[in-house]
């Protein structure tokens, strides 16, 4: 299957989610919560998703973000926290990208999910039955399917990540583990008719034309259900100078802005 870009986001924020609501993730993600993703996903945008489809989907961001680390140790490389960004001197860039054409996707350009990948990712991660690396082999979908015990390891990450949204809760030793929550449930099922506006928005937008960094920046504000900040999205992925207004606006005044649209757009329904 072909995963998009808005796809992908979903995925990376969905684990973020599970580690920030207090999964445990000493042993690693079990083959429930890949099956919960994967679902999540079919609701989110009418695709028949796997649970090993999104593990191998979760390996690639894997794999990215190794190349990551690695570029961020290149000599003469700066790292602009602001952006998310990897630079290099326009000389040093020229000749690198000239010999590693691959790289050009992750210097000198806000890399794509980043605060994601640093949350899942920035402690190592492997599996028990497979390994997780940049370039050893995956083992096969029936093995994966066949035991529950399965994990992929995320070490110590549920004490030392931050919460992704408003999510965010203590589970005791005794938390009991389900496909969905009841709130998971609630929000998908809200959700339906401003994603399917957000996927006719996108479709309806340039690429050129939508901000790199407006989906991270509004769809992790804290304080908002995942409807209200679709619909906001979905605003925003239509008008240029609003999205990019909204990603220049501190912490603050992205709450202001929200809230004073929101309360607009629900008093004229």
């Amino acid at each position: 299957m072909r995963w998009t870009n808005v796809m992908s986001a979903f995925v990376l924020r969905h684990f973020c989610q599970l580690i920030s609501t207090g999964v445990r993730t000493d042993k690693g993600f079990k083959e429930v919560h890949l099956n919960q993703v994967a679902k999540s996903v079919n609701e989110f945008s009418g695709l028949e998703v796997t649970g090993t489809q999104v593990y191998n989907h979760l390996r690639k961001w894997r794999q990215r973000w190794v190349r990551v680390i690695k570029l961020r140790e290149l000599s003469g490389a700066l790292w602009d926290d602001d952006n998310f960004m990897i630079t290099l001197e326009d000389e040093h860039y020229k000749g690198h990208v000239q010999a590693h054409q691959k790289d050009a996707e992750l210097l000198n350009k806000p890399i794509e999910n980043y605060q994601q990948m640093e949350v899942m990712f920035r402690n190592g991660l492997a599996t028990r039955k497979f390994a997780m690396g940049s370039s050893e082999p995956l083992g096969s979908p029936s093995d994966f399917a066949d035991s529950e015990n399965d994990h992929i390891k995320l070490d110590d990450m549920a004490g030392k990540c931050q919460p992704a949204g408003p999510l965010g809760l203590e589970a005791g030793n005794k938390r009991k583990r389900s496909m969905l929550s009841e709130g998971d449930i609630l929000v998908m099922t809200g959700m339906t008719d401003a994603v399917n506006n957000v996927a006719n928005a996108i479709i309806q937008t340039k690429v050129e034309d939508v901000h790199p960094d407006l989906y991270d920046a509004i769809m992790f504000m804290p304080g908002f259900t995942d409807e209200e900040l679709m619909a906001a999205y979905e605003h925003l992925l239509g008008n240029k100078a609003h999205g990019t207004a909204f990603v220049k606006m501190n912490g603050a005044h992205r709450v202001l802005w929200l809230k004073t649209y929101l309360a607009k757009i629900f008093y004229m329904q």
